[in-house]
């Protein structure tokens, strides 16, 4: 081939270096942090090039702002990825080079083409999912909500994480400002009255996915202690001749077999968030507690702080003793108990010595109206009834970080009563978690006193509160 024919017909690749240099090419370098490049990129079927579709905010990209949504990326180090398929270019990305050279053109035509075709692949993908499904997935406008978190979340502990992460625990009140992507969340956590600074959380999907992966399969208990899904295992043994009986209430042996139900269930639905909304208390909010050491704890309330803090009168049909003082009990007829029962008018009832014992609404009423908390000695249901009424107390769920530490904090019990307690707690926390306001953890009896006692002086301290919305779809 001649030189004149080499000018006249010039290779492939001249054609495209003459092309580059004719359009607006631009060469961003970017030092890789420990959170990468801080963006996302779509492409790479077809031939139809690799786009950048989303700049993290308060990522590498958005602090170096050269780059922007629409740009094409055609080499990185060197490395041609205009025709790469997407896995290669991801792996172009993350290779092992702390300094990444990325030429870019902008192409904004060709980027809206590539991502209109996505999103009708992604509707036909979905047309089997339900039209409201369909418009939570492929939505892409901002989307803000604020939301409680049902898990403890520390950012320091994820890999994958693209920009500063929002560290939260369980209860806490989270405001998205744009719940919008499919993996992470833009939001801030709220402490109090105020906002506090914008960072990153993971998405709902992307932590349900993550819990899945972890979670596949039940782990035992060891040697001769009873499985956690052993149906067979009683509660309370000792309360035998007590029994429920109340429309929304099960037998104890119902109720444990439903709680494991209730477990099994569990592995199937994360709980990662749940959507709220403010609301208004004016009465000291009931106070609820569940778990380990929580008859220690409700009696040093009551007892240490009794200006504040007090029980209220249950109903019972069984007849007044000649000792006992006027408000002790409600005494009132079966009949008379019955028709409220069947009137929604007590949030617990049980049944002893075929006599019914009750803690009614009106009841707990009466003690806020006094302005001093309630404190109930009841199950986990109870809570629901009194949100339903509403009444929204602090409920608060003691959980024990292992077998051993039940043992060093109860005392006098062996390692069978204590296996069995602790399968009894984690039944309970399955079966109610969404419910409580809190989960208090401790290594000694002295500090979880400590710790729930803060709780309710936190909770019980605002006149606004954020309760469960009735639209729950994320």
């Amino acid at each position: 081939m001649t030189r004149s024919m080499e000018k006249k017909f010039p290779t492939d690749s001249l054609l495209s270096w003459e092309k580059r240099n004719k359009s607006n090419v631009r060469t961003v370098t970017l030092s890789k942090g420990p959170s990468g490049l801080g963006f996302h990129i779509i492409g790479g079927e077809s031939g139809a090039g690799i786009f950048i579709s989303y700049i993290v905010p308060g990522g590498l990209a958005h602090s170096n702002g050269q780059l922007k949504c629409g740009d094409q990326i055609l080499r990185v180090n060197g490395i041609d990825l205009q025709s790469a398929v997407h896995q290669k270019a991801v792996a172009v990305l993350k290779g092992p080079e702390n300094i990444v050279k990325i030429e870019v053109e902008y192409k904004i035509q060709e980027y809206n083409q590539l991502d209109k075709k996505i999103t009708a692949i992604r509707q036909e993908l979905s047309s089997t999912l339900s039209k409201t499904s369909i418009q939570r997935n492929i939505d892409t406008r901002k989307k803000s909500i604020y939301v409680r978190a049902l898990f403890d979340y520390d950012p320091n502990n994820d890999d994958g994480l693209p920009s500063r992460g929002v560290a939260f625990k369980f209860g806490d009140v989270l405001h998205a400002t744009n719940a919008s992507d499919i993996e992470w969340w833009q939001a801030k956590k709220i402490t109090g009255l105020h906002e506090e600074e914008l960072g990153i959380i993971p998405s709902h999907k992307r932590w349900e996915r993550k819990k899945r992966a972890r979670d596949r399969s039940i782990k035992f208990h060891q040697g001769n202690s009873t499985c956690f899904l052993n149906k067979s295992l009683t509660v309370n043994e000792k309360k035998k001749s007590f029994s429920w009986k109340f429309p929304f209430r099960k037998s104890k042996k119902d109720k444990f077999n439903e709680s494991t139900d209730s477990f099994i269930q569990e592995l199937k639905t994360v709980l990662t968030y749940e959507k709220v909304e403010k609301t208004e208390v004016d009465y000291p909010r009931p106070i609820i507690i569940l778990g380990l050491l929580k008859d220690r704890i409700i009696d040093d309330l009551i007892n240490e702080f009794s200006e504040r803090f007090t029980t209220c009168v249950p109903h019972t049909t069984r007849a007044k003793r000649g000792h006992e003082e006027t408000g002790l009990y409600h005494f009132v007829t079966r009949e008379q108990m019955e028709l409220d029962i069947q009137n929604q008018l007590f949030i617990e009832v049980g049944q002893l010595d075929n006599n019914l014992y009750g803690t009614s609404i009106a009841a707990v009423r009466d003690v806020f109206e006094k302005r001093k908390h309630c404190v109930l000695d009841v199950s986990g249901n109870a809570i629901k009834r009194l949100q339903a009424v509403p009444i929204y107390p602090i409920a608060i769920f003691i959980k024990p970080k292992s077998i051993d530490s039940i043992m060093e904090m109860v005392k006098r019990i062996n390692k069978k009563q204590a296996t069995q307690m602790y399968d009894q707690f984690m039944s309970i926390e399955q079966e109610f978690k969404k419910y409580f306001t809190a989960i208090v953890e401790g290594d000694t009896p002295e500090e979880i006193d400590a710790s729930v006692k803060s709780v309710i002086k936190e909770q019980s301290h605002y006149s606004h509160i954020w309760i469960s919305s009735d639209d729950q779809q994320l």
